[in-house]
């Protein structure tokens, strides 16, 4: 009789109880007061697929944009900006199995999604998203706390390139081109136009010119050292290098445009901005910058944006009809700091109903003992009952001389210059009050902005008011404090103003998810006692 051998394992000897298991849907395994709950509400309502629509192609479908763009949104709540690192969570956290239905796209899926849909269209979907929290929450967005930061570009510190010196170089260059000129006419016979300015174009028809007479003449361009050059030669090296010199002036003034004053090699569309680096030393620093505003409501980040001028005041007209464009109104009481507090910006309030919050430059120092007693300068001067000022010596200004008209800004500014009918000569005070050689004093006056400066210390006198300067310093400056230290968000990883913003939205985007997600559990807390309360009493009344 044959005998049979098995030669597979035995599984009685091997048998282990630890067996793995999965349940048919992986939100059973999540913690209802997990982050990620959370954010799933938050977007529910949210149309992103409006944003995200691929277009029609055979073959694989790929991943769902919408999944991605979740994914994205939900690295950044958590605070995970990487891509690689997101490549990982999408394989081993639970928590992204469940966003993305247990798909792995790569990190170059993301980079593909943040290049190719979002540099577009982010703005919308962050305001969609935003006013979608603002629903959940009940936000009150009439009130608007502004301010702003200087968020570090990805560019290199240290070549960069300044406005006033390439206008200063270029004067010199002007001067040269124009002596130049001269002395070539009066030395080759030529009759090359010369003036007090030159564009690179008129400067390469000069050096056009004399390489074709060299090409007719048979003149051999020679260099080295013991090789003679034609007179010819000379003069055509000479403005070849003042027209690549000037070309090269003009296309770095084209780059930084009329609104900025300098701007970075690396990164173009960054500008060279003063940051604070260390808090008692290296503070002034320049540094390539994108200037960050944000309006915050009830601790939401209602409006952001990135602008390429460091002056706050002159973002805040573009910043507010930005918040129109996708809103379709104006809040009511803007509250920002005395850095926007400018003439256009309380004219462009009045005009768009908007009351005026805003502190001005001297809002503060007025009121201080240091300057009450500077009692030359004319802030300080008392007023007659005509409104004039009357200075220490009991001069009346109240002689008009002349106007002032400013257009640089988006209204037209007209200050008066206002003198004294009487000479100061003889004044007691002259010494220190008049430093003109006319012995008379001239005051600049703005009525204008006096009335409008008149009207911000009523508002902010108030109640009112009060709470409204406190709260701005509670709410946009902590809403900076926790993107800047706890996210430590204090750098770009892009080039180019697009992807900055971008990549400033996404961020700004996860901050509001975060809040959204502390609102919730407080509010659960809340009714979860309030159920137990009502339990309590019921059976007390039971018993």
């Amino acid at each position: 009789m044959e005998t049979i051998t098995f030669t597979q394992s035995n599984y009685t000897d091997n048998y282990n109880a630890f067996q793995l298991s999965l349940p048919l849907d992986l939100g059973i395994k999540i913690n209802p007061d997990d982050e990620v709950v959370s954010f799933l509400k938050a977007l529910e309502g949210v149309n992103l697929k409006k944003y995200l629509k691929k277009d029609e192609r055979r073959g694989r479908k790929g991943y769902d944009n919408v999944l991605l763009l979740k994914a994205v949104l939900f690295a950044r709540m958590i605070g995970q900006c990487h891509l690689r690192d997101l490549q990982s969570l999408c394989r081993y956290d639970i928590r992204f199995m469940y966003v993305m239905n247990e798909e792995t796209p790569s990190f170059m899926t993301f980079e593909r999604l943040m290049n190719d849909y979002l540099i577009d269209d982010i703005e919308h979907i962050f305001f969609d998203v935003v006013g979608n929290i603002c629903h959940l929450m009940d936000v009150d967005k009439t009130v608007q706390f502004i301010d702003g930061t200087k968020i570090e570009a990805n560019a290199n510190k240290y070549p960069f390139v300044y406005k006033a010196r390439i206008l200063n170089a270029r004067m010199r260059l002007f001067s040269k081109i124009t002596h130049a000129i001269i002395e070539v006419n009066m030395e080759s016979g030529f009759d090359f136009p010369y003036h007090h300015f030159y564009c690179a174009q008129e400067i390469g028809y000069i050096v056009q010119y004399l390489m074709e007479l060299m090409v007719s003449e048979y003149i051999e361009p020679v260099y080295g050292r013991g090789r003679r050059k034609n007179d010819i030669q000379r003069w055509y090296d000479l403005f070849l290098e003042y027209y690549m010199k000037l070309d090269e002036y003009e296309y770095w003034l084209s780059v930084i445009g009329k609104d900025r004053n300098s701007c970075s090699k690396t990164d173009h569309d960054a500008t060279m901005c003063a940051t604070k680096m260390d808090y008692y030393c290296n503070t002034g620093l320049s540094r390539p910058c994108y200037n960050a505003q944000i309006a915050v409501s009830d601790g939401i980040i209602v409006n952001a944006d990135l602008f390429q001028r460091p002056a706050d005041a002159k973002t805040f007209i573009p910043f507010t009809e930005r918040y129109r464009k996708f809103t379709g109104g104006y809040p009511i009481y803007p509250m920002a700091d005395a850095r926007y507090g400018s003439e256009d910006n309380y004219m462009y309030c009045l005009t768009h109903g908007m009351d005026l919050y805003m502190k001005y430059g001297m809002y503060a120092k007025k009121n201080e003992s240091g300057f009450i007693k500077k009692k030359f300068n004319p802030y300080n001067w008392e007023k007659n009952n005509n409104g004039y000022k009357v200075c220490p010596g009991g001069l009346v200004f109240d002689c008009h001389i002349g106007d002032i008209y400013d257009e640089s800004g988006e209204y037209l500014k007209i200050k008066q210059k206002m003198t004294s009918q009487e000479s100061c000569e003889g004044c007691p005070y002259k010494e220190e009050c008049c430093k003109r050689k006319n012995h008379r004093k001239v005051l600049i006056r703005d009525t204008v902005l006096d009335e409008f400066y008149a009207v911000v210390d009523k508002n902010l006198f108030i109640e009112f008011g009060k709470e409204l300067r406190k709260q701005r310093s509670i709410q946009v400056e902590g809403a900076f404090g926790v993107i800047k230290q706890d996210m430590k968000f204090t750098r770009l990883t892009r080039g180019g103003v697009k992807n900055a913003k971008m990549e400033f939205l996404i961020v700004y985007l996860g901050y509001n998810l975060i809040k959204y997600h502390r609102y919730r559990l407080k509010i659960e807390k809340k009714r979860q006692k309030e159920l137990l309360n009502f339990k309590v009493m019921y059976i007390k009344n039971e018993i």
